[in-house]
């Protein structure tokens, strides 16, 4: 029976890593009428059965679609909105009400949005109208527009209404988790003299990366000032490069930031040994742990939002984090070693390889497989009865007493 299981925890782990390697964003949806209430699956849901599961089975006939998308729209930025307690968002978690947020929808949910006009094929007795399709910067902009929408919907029901915030669709696939074709933005990319240290990030947010909080600021990289060294170590041949980046801020000339980034290539990978910020020391973190982007030489490593956080060394022998202070980094892509003048190497993501689901479903395996094999172990322990009662031996009498 063992090895009956084994084969069968081996198709649903195969099938675990294989959801996560597809493409696919988070989808918001609301409407004036009530949305169908489901188990949503945190694998990967492709635009047809969305559609199919979730938006043709709303009650009314037509159906008025209004269409938001969001440049690199994540679910990292979704999450970030529900921590800042965002009026709209939190009603996500109230089922009562008429917003639904599905995580992980296919990339192709917009052209499948259009098809749904012309295509009676997929909803046979719905009608779709597309009113309107805006696109935003920022997943706040897009909310704020929502919320304008929804008012002027008010409580009329007469017409049905779906409103949809969906990620911006992108012309070859060249999204957040693709390398970035420097060949048409290269004035936004910080390239060294000798064409081998490559970096890119949109903006740097110094408290919040939603600029919600009042102390919140951005900034953008200078790329004339920013430099890009490599060094070389006699010692273990070991070569190092350091990136002197500068900041600025728009609204404010004077606030500049000055950051250093320090990687090191030993043998098989190139990390992040050092990250100061106007002097002070920084560490970044990945899937809620200090990461050092442990990558290969020839790979780029990539981020929709890299999180660093303040580290002080001397506090003690173990050091002292200080998660009050921190900034990050929008949309970096960053290779210090063997990159070409055009474009960077194959991306190393951010994201952890063992998601969630993954973790969950090892976790479930090993405990009912643990429970099989403890009943497993009882069973063989279990002997039939050796003793026997002697038919030629005396019979066994017990005195008993009225």
């Amino acid at each position: 029976m063992i090895f009956q299981i084994c084969p069968f925890l081996f198709v649903v782990l195969t099938n675990l890593c294989s959801n996560t390697q597809v493409y696919a964003s988070p989808v918001l949806l609301w409407a004036n009428v009530n949305l169908p209430r489901s188990t949503v699956s945190l694998s990967t849901l492709s635009s047809l059965d969305f559609i199919s599961n979730y938006v043709c089975q709303i009650a009314t006939e037509e159906i008025q679609l209004r269409i938001f998308t969001v440049n690199d729209l994540t679910i990292e930025g979704v999450q970030q909105g529900l921590q800042s307690d965002y009026p709209l968002l939190l009603d996500v978690k109230k089922a009562e009400t008429n917003f639904r947020y599905y995580p992980n929808v296919a990339d192709d949910i917009y052209q499948t949005f259009l098809l749904l006009q012309s295509n009676t094929k997929q909803c046979p007795s719905k009608s779709f109208q597309l009113k309107s399709s805006e696109n935003f910067d920022k997943l706040d902009d897009a909310l704020h527009k929502m919320e304008e929408k929804i008012a002027d919907v008010g409580t009329d029901t007469s017409s049905t209404v779906l409103f949809a915030i969906i990620n911006h669709p992108v012309d070859n696939r060249k999204l957040y988790r693709q390398r970035r074709q420097t060949t048409t933005n290269a004035s936004f990319v910080l390239i060294s003299n000798n064409n081998t240290c490559m970096f890119y990030a949109k903006q740097l947010h110094w408290n919040d990366v939603n600029g919600s909080l009042s102390g919140a600021r951005v900034y953008k990289l200078n790329i004339t000032d920013s430099s890009c060294e490599s060094t070389i170590s006699p010692i273990g041949n070991r070569s190092s490069v350091v990136l002197k980046l500068i900041w600025t801020n728009d609204q404010i000339p004077s606030d500049i930031v000055n950051m250093s980034l320090t990687t090191t290539i030993i043998g098989l990978y190139w990390t992040l040994e050092n990250a100061t910020i106007n002097g002070e020391e920084y560490r970044y973190f990945a899937y809620g742990m200090h990461s050092q982007m442990e990558t290969p030489p020839t790979y780029s490593y990539v981020c929709t939002t890299a999180t660093f956080v303040r580290y002080n060394a001397l506090y003690d022998k173990y050091g002292q984090y200080n998660f009050s202070k921190k900034f990050y980094i929008t949309n970096l892509q960053f290779q210090p070693f063997n990159s070409s003048q055009l474009t960077f190497g194959l991306p190393n993501y951010c994201t952890s390889f063992f998601t969630r689901g993954i973790w969950m479903a090892i976790t479930s395996s090993l405990l009912c497989l643990g429970i099989l094999l403890f009943a497993i172990y009882h069973l063989m322990a279990i002997k039939s009865n050796d003793r026997f009662d002697d038919p030629k031996g005396k019979p066994l009498f017990i005195k008993t007493q009225e």
